[in-house]
C-alpha cells in the first residue's frame, strides 16, 4: 500500500531521462496517424496497451464497463481485435468479462489489495537487495540528484512535482537491481493498483513521510547495507500499506469510484499520458 510513485500528475519534464506527466504514449515520427511506435504493432496489441493505460491512470475506474461495440468505433476497427484485447486485460487482470452481463474493469477488494501490496513490498526488499549489490557510483549520484527534487517538491508542498519525482526515483532505482523479470512483476503490481494509490496520496503528510523513507533507503544503497535497504524498502510499502487500510476501515468509499468515463476518450493516443515509462536498461 505505497505511496503512488506512479501517479499522473498531468505536467511535462524530465528527470534523470526519465519523461513523466503528459508524455506521448507512441514516440517518434507518425505513420499513417500513428506513433512510429505504434504502426508496426497488430491492432489487438494497440487496442490493449491504450485501454489498459487508461485504466491505470484511472481514467477508465475500477467498476467501470467497457462496449465493445463502441470501443470498435473509437478506434476505427473491427470488433475481433477489440474482443481479443479484452481477453488479454482479463488475463493480466485489469478486467472481468461476465457472461451475458459485460466487460468490466476490475474492482478490488480491500483483501485483494492488502495481498498485493503485500507481494509488492517483499519484491521491493528484494529489489533493494540486488541494488545494493549492483549499483555503481554514477547511478548513486543520479539517485542523489534526483532525491534533492523531491526535497523541493516537500519543501512546496506540491503533490503534482512529488508524483513526478516519486515515479522517476523508483524506476530509476528499479533500473539498477539488474533483474528485468523482477521489475517487471514489480510494474504489474504498482499498475494495478495505481488507481487506488493516486486517491490515497491526497495527503501531503504523507508526502512527507514517503521522502523520509526515500531518504533512509538511499542511505543503506550508500552504506553498502543490504539488509537495511531491503528493510527499508519493504517498511516503505508497508507503511503506506497501513495508512490506506486505516483509510479504507474509516471510509469505505475510498474502494468506489465515479464510473463516468467520458475523460478517458478526450486525448488521442498522442496525447495519453504513459503513466509507466519503457523498463529501463538495467546496470
Amino acid at each position: 500500500m505505497a505511496d503512488p510513485f506512479d501517479a499522473h500528475n498531468g505536467r511535462r519534464g524530465k528527470w534523470m531521462g526519465f519523461e513523466h506527466g503528459r508524455e506521448s504514449f507512441g514516440m517518434g515520427k507518425e505513420k499513417g496517424g500513428l506513433p512510429e511506435s505504434l504502426a508496426s504493432i497488430s491492432a489487438t496489441d494497440r487496442v490493449r496497451r491504450e485501454i489498459e493505460a487508461r485504466i491505470v491512470a484511472g481514467l477508465l475506474p475500477p467498476g467501470a464497463q467497457l462496449d465493445e461495440g463502441r470501443l470498435s468505433r473509437i478506434f476505427s476497427i473491427s470488433r475481433t481485435p477489440v474482443r481479443e484485447a479484452l481477453l488479454q486485460l482479463q488475463v493480466l487482470g485489469f478486467v472481468r468479462i461476465a457472461a451475458r452481463s459485460g466487460t468490466y474493469v476490475v474492482q478490488l477488494s480491500a483483501g485483494e489489495l492488502a495481498d498485493i501490496f503485500e507481494s509488492l513490498a517483499y519484491a521491493e526488499g528484494l529489489c533493494a537487495r540486488l541494488v545494493v549489490q549492483r549499483i555503481g557510483s554514477a547511478q548513486i549520484k543520479d539517485l542523489r540528484l534526483l532525491h534533492k527534487e523531491g526535497k523541493r517538491a516537500v519543501t512546496r508542498k506540491s503533490l503534482d512535482d512529488y508524483s513526478a519525482y516519486n515515479k522517476a526515483f523508483h524506476e530509476l532505482f528499479y533500473a539498477n537491481c539488474g533483474n528485468a523479470y523482477l521489475i517487471n512483476q514489480i510494474t504489474q503490481m504498482r499498475k494495478r493498483t495505481n488507481p487506488y494509490r493516486m486517491r490515497h496520496f491526497d495527503y501531503t503528510d504523507r508526502m512527507a513521510s514517503s521522502w523520509f523513507e526515500h531518504d533512509r533507503l538511499l542511505l543503506a544503497v550508500v552504506n553498502k547495507d543490504e539488509h537495511g535497504a531491503a528493510r527499508e524498502a519493504t517498511e516503505h510499502i508497508l507503511v503506506g500499506g497501513k495508512d490506506f487500510c486505516d483509510l479504507v476501515a474509516a471510509s469505505p468509499e475510498y474502494l468506489q469510484f465515479d464510473p463516468d468515463t467520458s475523460a478517458a476518450w478526450d486525448c488521442g493516443i498522442a496525447d495519453m499520458p504513459s503513466v509507466f515509462a519503457p523498463t529501463p536498461p538495467v546496470h
